[in-house]
């Protein structure tokens, strides 16, 4: 079942009765949208687990941080948020919270507007330091209509001072500029925090910190690899990945050869049209490719990539470096390809590799960019990878109807997502 169905919504209400809040949820001018998530605050965690698997099933992929339960589903995401925390600081109580919730004329239980508003306001902030203007009008409105909770709110988090300054913002419709407040947010919340109950503030901070370690150690989102010669369809799986993932609200990086360690570095966006064209280097110059390769992996694997699997997105790899063994006049590598091999076994390596593969007459009939012998050389040298690579890598018959490789692909990187459930 999916809450994007109103059979789905009604069992998941019946299921959770009394357990279960719905924020921003069709309120105050809000709607939700075909590709928008569900923030629902949950008073029993446990028993709101075994709800969501009793009537939506097993989630592609669920990661269980302290201050929310991430599910990501085929059709959408949902986060059940069992309290109010940043880094392990309570920005708002939960018998407060729970005081507030009352059911709707539709049937769907919801907080106080008040409480809706301010969450919706001060989570950005705490955690991103951002605002999403579209929640404008809606932070207003809590003010508004909603004074004394949201103003207590403000108050109890943040001392009379700066709640003052803040609730100006909102009744004013500036709510986005708060965003010069963040630090000050932030060390006012640790602070009053502390002086409440210090020796339980710092258990929930060490909590939190030990939970976020445990996954930069072990990164919730997968790395997957996409390898294959041209003309084998990447690019269009690529996109038909990129689309199913967009339904399910996963975040998709995707790396084309080797990872950019600078955020104004220019990706070329040329299209390759004779690989071969060039002459390939001395063996010298090569070897330096290959350390500069392996450097380069590492450098953006510590300063990047394990944050962002362990945060936000998971990674996808068009032609990462093993493509370089199978295709070196690509690269105008000159020396060993077993060389290249032992240099690449040191690089950190995705949950899965992907290898379009097919015989060289199909392939041919759609792009000629070498010669038949050339391209035989090409798949023999995939088909090696993927034994070298064990049970890590799949072998994707690209021959097919793209609905049907499509399907396969899917299905690898589900099985992959699998894995990181915790």
């Amino acid at each position: 079942m999916s809450l994007r169905t109103k059979e789905g919504f009604a069992a998941f209400l019946e299921r959770n009765a009394g357990n279960v809040a719905f924020l921003r949820f069709e309120v105050e001018g809000l709607k939700q949208g075909p590709l928008s998530d569900w923030d629902i605050a949950v008073k029993n965690q446990s028993q709101a687990l075994s709800g969501c698997r009793e009537v939506l099933g097993d989630s592609w992929l669920r990661i269980p941080r302290q201050y929310v339960i991430q599910h990501y589903y085929q059709w959408g995401q949902v986060d059940l948020l069992p309290c109010f925390h940043w880094n392990g600081f309570e920005y708002l109580a939960q018998d407060q919270f729970w005081a507030g919730v009352e059911l709707g004329a539709d049937g769907v239980p919801r907080p106080a507007l008040g409480h809706d508003a301010y969450i919706s306001w001060v989570t950005g902030l705490l955690w991103g330091g951002s605002f999403k203007a579209r929640y404008a009008e809606f932070v207003k409105a809590g003010a508004l209509k909603d004074e004394v909770i949201f103003r207590t709110s403000l108050k109890e988090a943040f001392g009379e001072k700066l709640a003052d300054r803040l609730f100006e913002l909102a009744v004013c419709g500036q709510a986005a500029q708060a965003i010069p407040l963040v630090p000050e947010m932030r060390r006012m919340l640790w602070w009053r925090s502390l002086r409440k109950n210090c020796g339980e503030s710092l258990k929930s901070v060490g909590r939190h910190w030990l939970c976020e370690l445990s996954f930069h150690v072990r990164p919730p989102f997968p790395w997957i690899g996409i390898l294959g010669p041209d003309g084998s369809g990447k690019s269009t799986v690529i996109d038909g990945l990129s689309r199913e993932l967009e339904k399910s609200r996963l975040g998709m990086k995707s790396i084309h050869w080797l990872p950019q360690l600078s955020n104004d570095a220019e990706v070329s966006s040329t299209v390759v049209t004779d690989p071969h064209s060039r002459p390939p280097k001395s063996a010298l110059l090569s070897v330096l490719q290959l350390v500069k390769i392996v450097g380069v992996w590492w450098i953006a694997h510590i300063k990047d990539l394990l944050h962002l699997r362990a945060k936000k997105s998971l990674v996808l790899s068009d032609r990462f470096y093993p493509d370089l063994v199978a295709d070196p006049r690509r690269y105008r590598y000159g020396a060993s390809t077993r060389l290249a091999a032992l240099f690449f076994r040191f690089i950190p390596k995705p949950d899965r590799v992907i290898i379009l593969h097919t015989d060289a007459e199909t392939i041919l009939a759609r792009k000629q960019e070498v010669t038949p012998e050339e391209l035989s050389r090409q798949l023999e040298a995939y088909r090696g990878i993927e034994k070298n690579w064990g049970d890590g890598a799949v072998l994707v018959d690209c021959g097919r109807a793209p609905a049907e490789v499509m399907e396969e692909v899917l299905e690898t990187v589900v099985g992959a997502l699998a894995q990181r459930t915790r």
